[in-house]
């Protein structure tokens, strides 16, 4: 009981923090991406000052890094404990990607480390949110926006569809909802943005002090 709900949460969180934005930004570029573009460490950030390639490798670097915690302790326990246990690894994730240790309790969003704790606790919501996502990028342009209306497309698939969503699976449901509140609050400075037509529309890509030398 310990090592579930205590010590893997803990393992989880160390896990989420690792900033691979931040990283992969500072190796090729020498950039400090915190200082440049929205100043998030995300995926989305990469892409607008490293380009879209840099921005899906980060993107799938953070996606890894919420599906492997939850993946794992899910074989290491092999069902013992499962519901609860998993949710929690699933927080120490998100929460060590929002708030990393190694920057200062500075991160990112939570999109795509969300994506890859869903991804192993709830694939077909999942999959619903990320249509949900596309389409709403698609017209709108805005990734942010996306991202928002997709979290609660996440949670009204985990009602919908979910196995006892109110029973069996109300942990699930509640961590869902718990995600959704968090990633729209992370992004209140992308709303106010939206609001009033300065927010960067997919595909802008932002001047860093590198490459404007270059």
């Amino acid at each position: 009981m310990l090592i579930q709900n205590i010590i893997g949460p803990v393992i989880a969180y160390f896990i989420g923090s690792i900033p691979f934005g931040f990283l992969l930004t500072k190796f090729i570029k020498d950039i400090d991406i915190r200082q440049v573009g929205s100043g998030n460490p995300g995926a989305t950030n990469v892409a607008r000052v490293l380009g879209k390639p840099y921005g899906i490798l980060v993107f799938f670097l953070d996606m890894l890094k919420g599906f492997l915690p939850v993946y794992f302790f899910d074989w290491l326990f092999s069902g013992h404990g499962h519901n609860l246990a998993l949710i929690l690894c699933g927080v120490g994730v998100i929460c060590g990607h929002t708030f990393p240790i190694f920057l200062g309790f500075k991160g990112g969003k939570a999109a795509a480390t969300g994506c890859g704790v869903f991804l192993w606790l709830a694939p077909v919501p999942l999959f619903i949110a990320l249509a949900v996502w596309s389409l709403t990028v698609f017209i709108s342009r805005y990734i942010s926006l996306g991202s928002m209306i997709s979290s609660i497309a996440l949670v009204a698939s985990i009602i919908l569809f979910g196995n006892e969503p109110f029973g069996h699976g109300l942990y699930l449901t509640l961590f869902s909802i718990f995600i959704s509140v968090l990633l729209i609050v992370r992004h209140k400075s992308n709303i106010k943005r939206i609001l009033n037509g300065t927010e960067s529309k997919i595909g802008k890509k932002v001047k860093s002090p590198d490459i404007a030398e270059n």
